[in-house]
């Protein structure tokens, strides 16, 4: 599975999975990157993306960023050797292109780089239910009562939590306990605003309540909202 999205920088990403917990025969702890002189269509930059993994068999390929002329491939390995005269194989003589590589025992070029941070997750989900509430026929325009989703690991946090957002004009909705969860966010709290919808909007609600979250440890789990059509509207 593949995520794109535009991360803060206002890169263009794709980010593949990757599990190298999974991998117990092999410890590629190299990474091996390549960024890409480019500036033109998505289907060019899938040609460069099909010549490197054509030559690049061994390795694992995570993903790619595309910001101010450059296309950023990047690939873990268990060492650097034939990296070098793969890409040569690949993009000589037609493209310009710059490598290195360096120990990434953590991964965290994958982790920090290429997956979204919270704030780019959020605006992922946003774009996605907007186009839902779109092809739904919403109006939004319309005030809607955007209900939104953090858990946190005691119920001390949470109620610090749900004090904090209550004096920036959030409204405390409820809060539960998941007997269910995988891990110690049990404690759960459902929060709402009245709103017209757009990312913008949203942007600047999220920037007062990830704050108050993280001040308290706790984790954002996203938000949603009912579609308001004409049909709704004028009864």
């Amino acid at each position: 599975m593949s995520l794109y999205y535009t991360d803060e920088e206002g890169a263009e990403v794709c980010v593949h999975d990757f599990y190298p917990e999974e991998n117990i025969y092999e410890e590629k702890h190299t990474l091996l990157y390549v960024f890409v002189k480019f500036d033109g269509e998505n289907e060019a930059l899938l040609e460069i993306e099909n010549k490197l993994l054509e030559h690049n068999t061994k390795l694992d390929y995570v993903g790619w960023r595309h910001i101010d002329g450059w296309a950023e491939f990047y690939f873990y390995g268990e060492h650097a050797k034939g990296f070098e005269n793969a890409l040569n194989t690949a993009l000589k003589p037609k493209y310009q292109f710059e490598s290195g590589n360096r120990k990434d025992k953590k991964h965290e070029t994958y982790y920090k780089l290429l997956m979204p941070n919270t704030q780019e997750y959020h605006n992922l989900q946003s774009e996605e239910i907007i186009a839902d509430l779109e092809d739904a026929g919403d109006d939004l325009s319309l005030e809607h009562r955007i209900e939104y989703h953090a858990v946190f690991q005691t119920s001390t946090q949470r109620k610090r939590f749900i004090d904090s957002i209550q004096d920036d004009n959030f409204n405390f909705l409820n809060d539960f306990l998941d007997e269910k969860a995988e891990d110690d966010f049990v404690y759960g709290v459902v929060f709402t605003k009245l709103s017209a919808v757009s990312v913008d909007l949203l942007n600047a609600q999220t920037q007062m309540i990830f704050p108050a979250i993280e001040r308290e440890h706790g984790r954002y789990e996203g938000w949603g909202t009912n579609a308001i059509t004409l049909e709704k509207e004028d009864k």
